[in-house]
């Protein structure tokens, strides 16, 4: 760590000495991104918006009940210096607490115990509500605050590509979206491109019993943010090329193509939040070389630190790997990195899978099923691979995939990396 920051940057290869050969290599990096813990820094006020849907299908197995004790507990947690507001859709958008400094709980809760009161039809048009919760929370926009909507649907949505589109217009101003789809009936790819694109996180509300302990673990992240708008850049040597780059703490997702612009690769991430690293893990391509030491890469972190006032903060670390010929130093491997690409790859077979099951390849989509369940077999995720194993077997019997099975297959692997067992957790 670079004295005085207030983030450790650390950088691990998958191996760190490769064979000299005539051909190119494939390397992982994995670089890990954690906020140092410092209790002086305070903490970075709130300008939350709740949006809640509210239509017909939300009063079925009490979803609404369970709704208003998360909210009610949002509001009891809040700070003196935060901001809220709350917003109910269905058919139609209504503003039920205006963006404020919330003062009087006990009047707020008694606002949220009569919700169902509220009219706003029956049917489901989140990007009415979308739209609704970002006026809110531009009414008391601030740089220095953490600038977050909290969106709850059950339900398909129309419009969906105005939703998504407003969303990230609303991120380029600063505001971020976690997403929360209870049941099985919501679009899981909107709701997690949603969270992914914006800097937020999303969640699978199987049981509608677990929204309050959701919507408690997503205020208690928000409101534990102690870095703000990093970025991650990697400063590729001369030949050094990314294949591909995920991020996979906290969550797995796919970077999409590299972007690289004059050797150097970036990556918007989201606010870092007390005790919860983030990682991106790189696929290079090595070209070949003689003997020796090389730098590959420059890893570096640009970051704001709101309660200091401070912007543009940068620490980075140079990253080398040696050329030899000798056997047995190549043969040595970084067991948790390897461990963490054994997880991307069970992500990627799920999703290719559930691909080529809509297109009727079958057998592909069956196999690469039952290879993904085979490890997490390996790695103790029983429950996940029974799923796994289950969806294989309507695949090649020629049912569609269910519904819940393929929500719980593309949750289920994103959280993979967060059941890592300790042993292998690196030191930061």
């Amino acid at each position: 760590m670079t004295p005085g920051s207030e983030v450790n940057l650390k950088s691990t290869l998958s191996y760190s000495y490769i064979q000299v050969t005539s051909e190119d290599k494939l390397v992982y990096l994995l670089v890990d991104v954690m906020p140092v813990a410092q209790s002086s820094l305070g903490h970075v006020p709130l300008n939350l918006s709740l949006v809640l849907d509210k239509s017909g299908s939300m009063y079925a197995q009490e979803k609404l009940e369970y709704v208003k004790k998360a909210v009610i507990y949002v509001i009891d947690q809040l700070r003196s210096d935060d901001i809220s507001s709350i917003v109910a859709f269905a058919d139609r958008a209504r503003v039920v607490v205006p963006s404020q400094q919330i003062f009087d709980k006990g009047g707020v809760k008694n606002t949220v115990q009569r919700i169902d009161n509220v009219s706003v039809g029956g049917g489901t048009h989140m990007f009415k509500g979308i739209v609704a919760a970002c006026d809110e929370v531009m009414k008391n926009y601030s740089p220095n605050r953490k600038n977050h909507v909290i969106l709850l649907s059950d339900g398909l949505t129309v419009a969906e590509s105005k939703c998504l589109k407003k969303c990230r217009e609303e991120a380029a101003k600063g505001i971020s979206f976690s997403t929360l789809g209870v049941g099985n009936d919501f679009n899981q790819k909107l709701m997690m491109d949603i969270a992914d694109t914006t800097g937020g996180k999303s969640y699978y509300i199987d049981v509608p019993s677990d929204i309050p302990n959701i919507f408690a673990q997503e205020l208690k992240g928000v409101q534990s943010v102690v870095v703000q708008n990093p970025t991650l850049h990697l400063k590729l040597s001369r030949n050094v090329q990314v294949k591909r780059a995920y991020k996979v703490k906290p969550l797995i997702s796919d970077l999409g193509a590299p972007q690289v612009l004059n050797q150097v690769y970036s990556v918007k991430m989201s606010d870092l939040q007390k005790d919860e690293p983030q990682s991106i893990l790189y696929e290079l391509i090595l070209p070949s070389r003689q003997a020796g030491s090389y730098r590959i890469a420059q890893s570096s972190l640009e970051y704001d630190v709101i309660m200091k006032g401070e912007k543009g903060k940068q620490i980075a670390q140079d990253i080398v790997i040696a050329y030899t010929s000798d056997y047995s130093l190549t043969g040595m491997v970084d067991s948790y990195v390897m461990n963490l690409v054994d997880l991307v790859s069970v992500f990627r077979q799920q999703t290719r899978a559930l691909e080529l099951a809509q297109i009727g390849e079958h057998a592909k989509a069956t196999q690469l099923l039952k290879t993904a369940a085979t490890t997490l077999l390996d790695r103790g995720q029983k429950d996940l691979a029974t799923t796994f194993l289950e969806e294989a077997k309507n695949i090649e019997q020629g049912v569609n995939t269910s519904v819940a099975g393929t929500k719980k297959l593309e949750y289920g692997t994103r959280k993979l990396t967060q059941m890592l067992d300790d042993a292998f957790l690196p030191p930061i």
